[in-house]
């Protein structure tokens, strides 16, 4: 009797185990669809300490490595690899592991996963990818593994292709990228980066031009044309520098230079530059604000949040200025913050469509589904169509 009184004590004891396994994992999950990292990346180690022989575990992890700054690309890749080891089928992983391999300047071996995504088979369950806009003004593109639409993974591949100096071959990608979504905005901008590279600058221009008539926001097109119509980048960057070397007290070339920096992500050295122009003229606000959108690419969302609300308190609230600070509070987690950021958006400029959808997808978060539901289907109204898939998945 003793004996099988054990037995059931071992049993019931694994019972609970593998229920606070299971707690660790889903926790998991919702910790880092809640922007905490932190938490996600415990709660995701321990579960694997428990299950190392787990795909979706290190999956995950390696998404939780990729919020963190330092040597944490290098280790969200070991995840990525190990995840693959033990299941090669796992198809979303090549797509992470393709654009950490494009952040890593390993072309060639993006490429390949990109490849290696588009053959396997998607499956059934839907998962959200984000794109980030080159706006930097939060996300501008979701599609899922589902997507019957291939311009993102074209996209992605035309990346890959002109890393290895494929010029020809990455220009002929994002064509076909077009083809399927002629209303993407960053497509345009990269075609016209390319052209430009390829000193065809009135085809550059046409492409960046086309891009401007989106999305007049996009940052990168808007430095692209100024420097085309300005004398090329090159001549540029050393007029700037010649500018500084002679006065440099002088702000503006310090903003421009930063421009610069920041148009080839180069955001260190924008940061440094943009930084040297607020301590000439701290009253002037793009200052602010550009240094605020490097910030939020270095992914130093306190930071941002910071210099948009300085921006903010030096000219009138600009749409752009309360989208970027609704955006650094929202990857906070500051979510009723980020929701009043973009209500005072959308009563500023009712048809900006990145408006409602910043703020149906804080409403989801904040488990307000009929809102948000009806904030994505104006956004998708106001021209935002690549959402309409997502948006009808959310709905239901």
């Amino acid at each position: 009797m003793v004996k099988y009184v054990f037995i059931f004590i071992l049993m019931f004891g694994l019972g609970i185990r593998t229920f606070a396994q299971e707690n660790d994992f889903d926790l998991g999950i919702q910790a880092y669809n809640e922007g905490d990292y932190e938490s996600a990346f415990l709660l995701f180690d321990n579960w694997l300490r428990e299950n190392p022989r787990d795909p979706e575990g290190y999956w995950y992890l390696g998404q939780v490595y990729e919020q963190f700054d330092g040597m944490s690309d290098f280790l969200a890749l070991e995840n990525y690899n190990q995840a693959l080891a033990l299941n090669p089928e796992m198809t979303p992983v090549y797509l992470h592991r393709g654009r950490l391999y494009l952040r890593l300047k390993r072309f060639e071996e993006a490429e390949a996963d990109f490849k290696t995504y588009r053959r396997l088979p998607k499956g059934e369950t839907t998962r959200i990818i984000y794109k980030t806009s080159g706006t930097d003004s939060g996300v501008s593109s979701i599609f899922t593994d589902q997507s019957e639409n291939p311009s993102q993974i074209l996209y992605l591949l035309s990346l890959s292709k002109a890393g290895q100096g494929q010029v020809e071959t990455a220009i002929s990608l994002l064509d076909s990228a077009i083809y399927y979504s002629p209303l993407e905005s960053d497509f345009y901008a990269e075609k016209g980066k390319l052209l430009m590279d390829e000193k065809q600058d009135q085809a550059a221009l046409i492409a960046l031009e086309k891009a401007l008539q989106i999305n007049p926001d996009h940052y990168l097109a808007k430095q692209r044309v100024l420097s085309i119509r300005q004398g090329g980048d090159r001549e540029k960057l050393e007029e700037l520098t010649k500018a500084i070397s002679t006065d440099p007290e002088n702000p503006l070339p310090w903003k421009i230079r930063g421009y610069y920096k920041f148009s080839k992500s180069d955001f260190k050295g924008a940061l440094t530059d943009f930084s040297e122009a607020i301590s000439l003229h701290p009253e002037d606000a793009e200052n602010w604000f550009y240094r605020a959108k490097t910030y939020a690419k270095l992914k130093n969302w306190i930071k941002a949040e910071q210099d948009f609300t300085e921006a903010m308190f030096l000219t009138e609230q600009e749409p752009e200025l309360l989208l970027g600070r609704g955006q650094a509070r929202y990857y906070q987690n500051k979510t009723e913050l980020a929701l009043a950021d973009f209500i005072q958006l959308i009563s500023i400029d009712p048809s900006n469509a990145s408006g409602y959808y910043h703020r149906g997808i804080t409403l989801h978060r904040l488990n307000r589904a009929s809102e948000a539901c009806n904030d994505l289907t104006k956004a998708v109204q106001l021209g935002m169509e690549n959402i309409g898939e997502v948006k009808q998945k959310i709905c239901n």
